[in-house]
């Protein structure tokens, strides 16, 4: 007994050390915040009344929790928060994992472990470990398969109240959860029904109601903005359509989700799925049944809203909550595979050597995973350039793909209104005391951009400084603007100077914008100092 509350602790504290490290802290915590970040972070030096208007990309209890992570570290801090919701999905696996097993105290152990390890590392989550709700979406579906399975495991009125609490407070950090916590209560539904116990409707039918009540009034109020016609027109190629007729659309159905399992870092497709198939028996012979229909139950709910075209289908981002649920259930099919091998002396061996070939599957796409996957945007770097080097009536344009970050890493606190143009979410940064700041808000608009610089270079007497999120949008500058000579360093700003006879010919963007620093890796810029943000 004394060991097991010493070894609980210790695999708790194992677990979250492995799910921050294998994410490399150091890179998240100093990698530039690009634009879909920049959406995010701003909330962050907006007044709290404006909460809802800066609330688009991301459930707006992500946004108020952003308020809470404490002003200590670099700009980037912020990420602790997908950071910290990581560790929270490891440990919900690992206690999900020891109510799989067979017999009370039997092997608890073993599938604790390994899904406890499968959710740290999973490679779905840890692709997206940046300033959004993917972690968070992550955490509240294995959170809410442990909570279904403590009410399957001591059926009362405390237990289905905390798994119905549960989901709707998770539908404020997290998209999905309606989606996992209506795939529960079918899966109780299924078994009640099936059981016969008559007793239980009552307590069932009335949680179904107070569930289904809840997120309406949420997304209603609090969610419903968040799909503009900018992201549905985003997302339209990943919907499901019947024009091709059932059989293509089955197929297409088939092929993403085939796509998924593979990326799950589980080796093949078909290894995927019958280690999941694995999963699924051993949570129904666990006496968890609800919990083994739930994963089925959400891809039908998938294929359901995308043929409404209400949720992209199978795509990468938007399904890292279900991907961890496919990955703790394969972790306790490779658990339960163990199990029996280890159960017998002869057969030992073989789950040595099946657990070897699981690390060689699994370990290399983790490492690789864990190098992060944050796009090269050097909004940080740009900013510190222009704050270091920028004489005294200097203009800076400001390009839409930089506009968000560099509302963020500017100093000057800036002023958040409503968009006036089509774009993924429903606000726009502005600088009205600051007008040699000259900010685009089209996005993809080479007109804008060109404009812009022009703008600036009247305000700045022929010298504007160019803060730039994608490369591309450098490019399309260089070739576009008449009469104006660039000149910058690789991985920093450009200053935009109005040509004159005999000045040289304007630098190729591509001389700076695909180079790293100096002494810096690539793909990962060397930190630089931000300037010290004033809140």
């Amino acid at each position: 007994m004394m060991a097991s509350r010493v070894a609980g602790p210790l695999v708790a504290v194992g677990l979250a050390a492995l799910a921050v490290a294998i994410r490399d802290p150091r890179y998240l915590l100093s990698r530039s915040f690009w634009l879909d970040e920049g959406w995010v972070v701003d909330s962050v030096r907006a007044p709290l009344h404006q909460l809802e208007l800066l609330t688009s990309s991301t459930p707006i209890g992500w946004t108020a929790a952003l308020r809470l992570v404490p002003p200590v570290g670099g700009p980037e801090r912020y990420r602790l928060l997908p950071l910290a919701f990581a560790v929270l999905t490891a440990l919900a696996a690992w206690r999900l994992g020891r109510m799989l097993r067979p017999a009370p105290g039997s092997w608890a152990w073993l599938y604790g472990l390994t899904c406890g390890i499968a959710g740290a590392a999973s490679v779905a989550v840890l692709d997206h470990t940046w300033l959004k709700q993917y972690t968070a979406e992550a955490f509240v579906a294995v959170a809410l398969a442990l909570l279904l399975a403590r009410v399957e495991r001591a059926w009362s009125w405390r237990s289905l109240a905390a798994f119905a609490a549960a989901g709707v407070a998770g539908f404020l950090v997290s998209n999905t959860a309606p989606l996992v916590s209506a795939a529960g209560l079918g899966g109780l539904w299924l078994t009640t029904l099936a059981a016969r116990r008559w007793s239980r409707l009552p307590a069932l039918a009335a949680t179904t109601v107070a569930v289904g009540l809840a997120d309406l009034v949420i997304y209603r109020t609090l969610a419903g903005d968040g799909g503009t016609l900018a992201l549905r027109r985003y997302w339209r190629l990943r919907y499901l359509s019947l024009d091709d007729g059932v059989a293509d659309a089955a197929l297409h159905i088939w092929r993403r989700f085939a796509g998924e399992l593979a990326g799950l870092g589980w080796g093949p497709w078909w290894l995927a799925l019958a280690l999941i198939g694995v999963g699924l028996v051993a949570m129904w012979r666990a006496g968890l049944p609800a919990v083994a229909v739930t994963l089925p139950a959400v891809g039908v709910e998938l294929v359901a809203l995308g043929f409404a075209e209400l949720y992209p289908y199978m795509e990468r981002r938007t399904v890292i909550f279900y991907a961890a649920l496919l990955t703790v259930t394969a972790a306790a099919g490779l658990a339960t595979l163990l199990r029996l091998a280890l159960g017998r002396r002869a057969t030992v061996p073989l789950a040595v050597a099946g657990a070897v070939v699981a690390g060689a599957l699994l370990v290399p796409g983790w490492v690789r995973a864990g190098r992060g996957d944050i796009p090269g945007e050097s909004v940080k770097h740009q900013v510190a350039d222009v704050l270091a080097q920028r004489r005294p009536g200097d203009a800076v344009l400001v390009t839409f793909g930089a506009s968000y970050s560099f509302a963020y890493y500017w100093p000057d606190r800036p002023a958040f209104v409503p968009t006036t143009v089509r774009t993924a979410v429903t606000f726009m940064p502005t600088f009205p005391d600051r007008p040699e700041l000259v900010l685009v808000h089209h996005p993809r608009s080479v007109k804008a951009m060109i404009d812009g610089l022009g703008r600036g270079l009247r305000l700045g007497r022929g010298r504007a400084w160019v803060v730039f999120g994608a490369a591309v949008e450098l490019a399309a500058i260089e070739r576009r603007a008449k009469g104006v000579r660039l000149v910058g360093s690789s991985g920093g700003a450009v200053l935009a100077l109005a040509d004159q006879a005999g000045r040289p010919p304007p630098r190729r963007a591509s001389q700076w914008a695909t180079t790293p620093r100096p002494g810096a890796a690539a793909g990962r810029p060397r930190p630089s100092s931000a300037p010290a943000r004033r809140s």
